[in-house]
């Protein structure tokens, strides 16, 4: 009877493994096939670039010399010449993170770098990188996000929310 029981379970424990097999293989050859169609597709991308004429740069112009004028009143030992101290509100707007200009917000659109996200809102407080690209965080998840595809391009955002 137990010589039964014993194959009758490592036959169904077969015939389990057999089916979970299965399936892992076909998420897996799906997975093969869609990383095969990125490849494709960005092989075809490159032939086209290295297809496309190559465009002459644009000539740089000459540096032209421009004549600063003299200082209205030349420092003088009766009168030395003395930095002016910013003002607190400058020193507030300088001190004030990139991020946070709704401007700059503005100026953000699918497609740009991350250099050139950079340049607009500074350094992200929270970078999350992932498989299918890399989210950076304004300061952090509660405010504004930048979703990087995996070609490091913007492919989506959200400005963080107006206190």
């Amino acid at each position: 009877m137990h010589v039964r029981t014993m194959g009758l379970l490592f036959g169904t424990a077969l015939v389990a493994q057999a089916a979970w097999a299965g399936k892992g293989d076909e998420a897996l050859e799906a997975r093969v096939k869609a990383l095969e169609s990125r490849v494709t597709e960005l092989e075809a991308k490159l032939n086209a670039t290295k297809a496309a004429p190559a465009v002459a740069p644009a000539p740089v112009a000459a540096p032209v010399a421009v004549a600063v004028p003299p200082p209205a009143v030349a420092p003088t030992a009766a009168t030395p010449a003395t930095p002016v101290a910013p003002t607190s509100q400058a020193m507030a707007v300088a001190s004030t993170p990139q991020w946070k200009d709704p401007t700059h917000w503005a100026a953000i659109h699918r497609g740009l770098s991350g250099a050139q996200v950079k340049a607009l809102l500074g350094n992200a407080g929270k970078v999350v990188t992932g498989v299918f690209g890399d989210v950076w965080y304004y300061p952090d998840d509660s405010g504004g996000r930048v979703v990087f595809d995996r070609d490091g391009r913007v492919s989506e955002f959200d400005q963080p929310p107006s206190r």
